[in-house]
């Protein structure tokens, strides 16, 4: 039998912002997002965005576009990532993400979308069930609604974000970068 183990935030000012948003239900959805993204993006180890920046992960988006199936997909992706010898967090996010939007016309839209969208949800995980029956959400349904809630307004952020014809390496850096100021709260 095994065990998990929650791999919290890191205790800094910029999480407790975020995490501030998690037993106070007055805070917007938009401003935990916000919170939560900026913190994220500023920390010195584990910075999202800059994970999430590498060729690698436009490297996994563009397999959509290549695979006949989600197996093929699925096995592409890992091959990628062996090859590339970049194994992370972000890939494993970029690997989810690209099996959601198999088969899409709008790939590269659709990727982008999932791919923030599950890093919201991941980065919401590490610290919302320490929150559970604190104020915002009272059981663990309300956290899944509250996560999901976040998730999708993430979602819907990028959404919102040109997205560039091709995955180069530096569009797709500069493309991060535009969608991060975005859920940060830029424009």
């Amino acid at each position: 039998m095994g065990t998990s183990v929650n791999q919290s935030s890191p205790h800094t000012l910029n999480w407790k912002a975020a995490q501030a948003g998690y037993r106070d239900p007055s805070i917007p959805i938009n401003r935990v997002t916000t919170e939560i993204w900026r913190a994220a993006s500023n920390q010195p180890a584990g910075n999202l965005e800059q994970l999430l920046a590498h060729p690698i992960i436009a490297q996994i988006g563009a397999l959509v576009e290549r695979s006949s199936s989600s197996l093929d997909l699925s096995r592409k992706s890992a091959l990628e990532i062996a090859r590339s010898k970049h194994s992370s967090l972000a890939t494993e996010i970029a690997r989810r993400a690209c099996l959601q939007v198999a088969g899409t016309k709008d790939w590269r839209r659709d990727f982008t979308v999932r791919l923030f969208a599950e890093a919201t949800a991941y980065l919401v995980s590490r610290d919302l069930p320490g929150y559970v029956g604190l104020g915002r959400v009272h059981n663990v349904e309300e956290a899944a609604r509250f996560k999901l809630s976040l998730s999708q307004h993430a979602a819907d952020v990028v959404a919102r974000v040109d997205v560039p014809r091709e995955f180069t390496e530096s569009s797709w850096a500069s493309h991060v970068k535009k969608v991060v100021s975005h859920l940060r709260g830029g424009r």
